[in-house]
């Protein structure tokens, strides 16, 4: 009969350990930063860059640059979301795309070089 009393405190304990772990752990966290970019083009590939396991809403605005993210950071951290955005060839607040991730966008996307509204592909 004690073996059951312990296996079942036991049991309870483990639960309530995975119980307190959940609650200290925040699921979601959302960060708000700038990224470089000029049109249509530069939205869809910004925000198809973060269509990762562990972000849940990409939201980049043409009209201020600014890249609203909402994500989990047990799966992905921040700095690994301005990688990908970098990699994607396109600059942000805390890292810059390397010169040849900056040279695979297309031709009206080089925001480096241009002011916004010269983009002739603009969606």
């Amino acid at each position: 009969m004690s073996r059951i009393i312990t296996t079942m405190l036991l049991i309870f304990c483990g639960l309530a350990v995975e119980v307190s772990a959940n609650v200290e752990a925040p699921k979601k966290q959302e960060i708000v930063f700038h990224v470089d970019g000029l049109c249509g083009m530069c939205e869809s590939r910004i925000e198809g860059a973060l269509d990762v396991k562990g972000v849940v809403v990409a939201d980049w605005e043409r009209e201020t640059g600014q890249m609203k993210v909402v994500f989990n950071p047990q799966l992905i951290s921040e700095d690994e979301i301005h990688a990908l955005i970098n990699a994607a060839g396109h600059d942000t607040d805390k890292s810059r795309a390397s010169d040849e991730q900056y040279a695979s966008l297309h031709g009206c996307c080089k925001y480096r070089n241009m002011e916004k509204g010269e983009c002739s592909q603009d969606q």
